[in-house]
């Protein structure tokens, strides 16, 4: 662990945790079959996060941005595991996809995640 570590990690934390939002962050499992019923279902974990939430502009050339897209800032350190593209946010009981995650380092080890979200 570097120095940059020690110090930006959780300082992004504070500062994410003073200006977000209240969310859920909500990863499915592997989905499991029941022989019994036929049904196959997966199981989902549910962490209560806070993110930074911004509006993303729909001007964007490569057209990969829609309207009402927008980007989530989690602090990296209170998290057990990576968000990852397929993950859910529920945002104000609305369900936000994640379509992109771009990760910013301290050092050798994650600081931020921004989640490009879509309804």
């Amino acid at each position: 662990m570097s120095r940059l570590d020690e110090t930006l990690r959780p300082l992004a934390a504070r500062l994410v945790a003073r200006a977000g939002t209240a969310m859920t962050w909500r990863r499915a499992g592997p989905p499991a079959y029941d022989p019994a019923t036929g049904a196959v279902t997966a199981a989902e974990t549910d962490t209560a996060v806070t993110g930074v939430i911004e509006e993303v502009e729909t001007g964007h050339p490569d057209g990969l941005v829609r309207r009402g897209d927008r980007i989530v800032t989690l602090a990296a350190e209170p998290l057990a595991l990576e968000p990852v593209p397929g993950d859910a946010l529920l945002i104000g009981g609305t369900v936000h996809r994640v379509v992109t995650v771009t990760t910013t380092w301290a050092g050798d080890r994650p600081a931020l995640y921004r989640l490009h979200v879509r309804r």
